[in-house]
């Protein structure tokens, strides 16, 4: 009775259904594992924003793979070098478009570190750096990499407009040697400008993953539960024709 199971139409449903589930279930698993990485990001931020801040040199000196270095808190102090300040456009926060002036700080050695000061928002006018030795507190970020589709920075001429902190391309335009990661500040001593926010920190959760879990799940089983219904109507429809 369940011959026309084996017709051309109906294995052409038969893999029709397998490419689905099979897609489904991969795109659960492709979910599933984006969850199990959001959480172990949550754990990781948790225990390195719970860490004491610690000079930057002392941090990059035990963590030479970066990414072990990336949010933690560090120290470092020297003099801004306030004309060559370049601001992180199209960036918003708390609702806000804004920018964030980004402003080298000359350190001991002779070195740059970049220092992502803060948010402003977008009708404010450009806050100038504090003058003097400033100490900065504030969490280690690596240099951003363009994602596909974003727009791209010039890689030729002085940049006073940027998309990203490119710590490579705006080392370019620098005097000096720039350390391989950036701060955002947290805290600076004296007093950075009082139009400055703090950037804020990633958003805590887990995210919507887990249910899109469930969901790709369910769909699988609508797809089986909808062939099986077929297959059972066809199988009825093929009785009550013999029987006439």
């Amino acid at each position: 009775m369940y011959k026309f199971l084996l017709k051309p139409k109906w294995l052409a449903f038969h893999a029709l259904l397998v490419v689905l589930v099979a897609t489904m279930c991969s795109l659960a698993n492709w979910q599933l594992n984006r969850h199990v990485e959001r959480k172990a990001f949550n754990e990781t931020l948790t225990l390195r924003f719970s860490e004491p801040p610690q000079p930057l040199a002392e941090i990059l000196q035990r963590f030479p793979d970066r990414e072990d270095a990336q949010w933690r808190l560090a120290t470092v102090s020297g003099t801004y070098l306030e004309q060559s300040t370049v601001n992180v456009v199209n960036v918003s926060q708390d609702g806000r478009a804004g920018y964030d002036p980004v402003t080298p700080l000359e350190i001991d050695g002779g070195k740059i570190v970049l220092i992502n000061r803060g948010f402003v928002p977008l009708d404010a006018p450009q806050p100038l750096p504090p003058t003097g030795v400033v100490e900065i507190t504030g969490r280690i970020r690596l240099s951003a990499e363009r994602r596909t589709g974003a727009v791209s920075d010039s890689p030729t001429g002085v940049l006073t407009d940027i998309q990203r902190v490119d710590i490579d391309r705006l080392a370019q335009q620098l005097p000096a040697p720039v350390v391989d990661v950036y701060l955002e500040a947290t805290q600076s001593t004296p007093a950075d400008n009082e139009m400055l926010s703090i950037i804020a920190p990633p958003v805590f959760g887990n995210g919507p993953h887990l249910g899109y879990v469930g969901q790709w799940l369910l769909f699988s089983m609508c797809a089986i539960g909808g062939w099986i219904a077929l297959v059972v109507r066809e199988k009825r429809l093929l009785q009550k024709s013999a029987g006439k």
